[in-house]
């Protein structure tokens, strides 16, 4: 069994001449460990498949399973459970809490499920990513990239088994990125699973392991970056983009 299976999604927005269908019974799945990335142009389904696969959205059709548990059947307040236990997220608005400073702020997800965050490993999160002088500032002292790096920190903070990022690194320079790929890839190396949408080729050879191409709301192709063949796609697919 897959860890997370997910078959003929479909998500159609609008009715009749509004009608837009976002995803078109799209089907993969992801094994344990695999860091997934998705990409493809602006409007090709991808903020819609990480919505959906956050129970953060209803599909008209299909199902994600993770670890053979329907998520999308379970009642609202399942799945505000299920998020909460088993799933973290990073995207693109941050989502901290304006009152709460940055150690705060990483340590919410921990703290929500009754737990205290180990200070040390706290401490090693600040470290890497450049925030330890940022641990007592609140988010509206914070640049942009600095807040997306305390929200990948607040993601991976507890030992939610799946992670989900939309466009970890927008907006961060090349230096920082490296420090964001650098924790990002103690996920896998801890056994977690995580799927990415992102424009970002670097980030993607440096963090990924498979690759999956949406166009207009339907996979149009999918690969591992294991081997060299799927490198070579990969730098062809941006080369491309690029015109």
């Amino acid at each position: 069994m897959a860890f997370l299976e997910v078959k003929n999604l479909t998500r159609i927005y609008g009715k009749k001449e509004n009608q837009l269908t976002a995803l078109d019974h799209v089907s993969f799945s992801v094994e344990r460990g695999e860091f997934v990335a998705v990409t493809g142009a602006s409007g090709s389904g991808k903020s819609t498949l990480l919505h959906l696969l956050g129970t953060m959205d209803d599909a008209q059709d299909g199902s994600v399973k993770l670890e053979g548990e329907d998520v999308l059947g379970m009642k609202e307040k399942q799945k505000a459970v299920f998020r909460r236990r088993r799933i973290g997220f990073v995207f693109q608005e941050y989502n901290l809490v304006p009152v709460l400073n940055v150690e705060e702020n990483i340590q919410i997800p921990v703290r929500l499920d009754g737990k205290q965050m180990d200070r040390e490993y706290l401490a090693k999160l600040l470290k890497i990513l450049g925030l330890e002088e940022r641990k007592y500032h609140l988010p509206e002292e914070l640049s942009g990239g600095q807040k997306q790096r305390v929200a990948v920190a607040s993601a991976i903070a507890s030992e939610r088994p799946l992670i989900v990022f939309d466009e970890p690194t927008s907006g961060l320079d090349l230096f920082h990125m490296r420090q964001v790929a650098e924790v990002v890839n103690r996920i896998t190396e801890q056994g977690r699973t995580a799927v990415v949408v992102t424009h970002d080729p670097e980030f993607i050879l440096r963090c990924c392991n498979f690759v999956i191409h949406m166009e207009r709301g339907e996979i149009q192709e999918s690969y591992s970056l294991c081997e060299p063949e799927g490198r070579e796609r990969l730098l062809r697919f941006f080369l491309n983009e690029m015109g």
